[in-house]
């Protein structure tokens, strides 16, 4: 009987030992539940600060960038308008200068060149009748040569030395007229794609108008009186 007293005494005194570390441990676990939720809401409100923050970095730095980008477009703006003034500027002294120069040159013109020049110019319908002229020119020249081919003695295979030298001779001065024809046709022909160019008329050397009389007088010529001149010189 004692025996059973004594059991039942140490396990009503374990069930209180448990109890009071049931209690214990659910008190731990309640505290360290409301230091987590602390800890939870702190990290929060330091996140909530941090993105609070990060707002106000990314606002100010997006506020010194435009900042700066209109202080940089204002600056080229003004760089801009000074090179653009600088360049008018140049471009009225050159303009200036162009036109000293021009009339500068006119002036010389004036006192080189003939006054009597522009009167030289060849007007349309004079060009028109002298590429009639030679047009007819070339057909005449055409049908010279011909004309002096078919006239051509043949070669004769006997003969005495005279008749060789008769036939020679007349050859010769046959090849020498055709030679001459030919160099004529070839003038003729030039002159004509200068007319068909606009250029007839113009000394193929300076670029001046050809005299209206030395045109008429000899309408395939390719050069001035001075330029023809100085060529022929040259070639001698």
């Amino acid at each position: 009987m004692k025996t059973n007293k004594v059991v039942k005494s140490k396990a009503k005194a374990v069930k209180k030992v448990e109890k009071t570390i049931a209690k214990a441990a659910a008190k731990q676990v309640k505290a360290v539940k409301k230091t987590e939720n602390k800890a939870l809401k702190k990290a929060a409100k330091n996140v909530k600060a941090l993105k609070k923050t990060e707002r106000k970095v990314v606002a100010a730095a997006k506020k010194a960038v435009k900042k700066t980008e209109k202080k940089i477009v204002s600056a080229a703006k003004k760089t801009t308008g000074k090179i653009v003034q600088t360049v008018d500027k140049a471009a009225k002294e050159i303009n200036k200068k162009a036109g000293v120069v021009k009339n500068a040159a006119s002036a010389v013109s004036s006192k080189v060149m003939p006054k009597e020049q522009n009167s030289d110019k060849l007007t349309p319908q004079e060009i028109k009748e002298i590429e009639k002229h030679l047009l007819e020119m070339r057909e005449e020249v055409q049908n010279r040569i011909k004309s002096k081919k078919e006239h051509e003695m043949p070669e004769t295979e006997v003969g005495d030395e005279a008749d060789v030298a008769s036939q020679s001779l007349d050859k010769e001065v046959l090849f020498e007229l055709n030679g001459n024809a030919q160099a004529l046709l070839d003038q003729i022909e030039s002159a004509l794609r200068r007319i068909s160019k606009g250029i007839y008329g113009t000394c193929e050397y300076c670029r001046c108008q050809i005299p209206k009389k030395r045109i008429l007088a000899l309408p395939f010529a390719r050069y001035c009186i001075r330029c023809q001149s100085s060529n022929e010189g040259i070639k001698r």
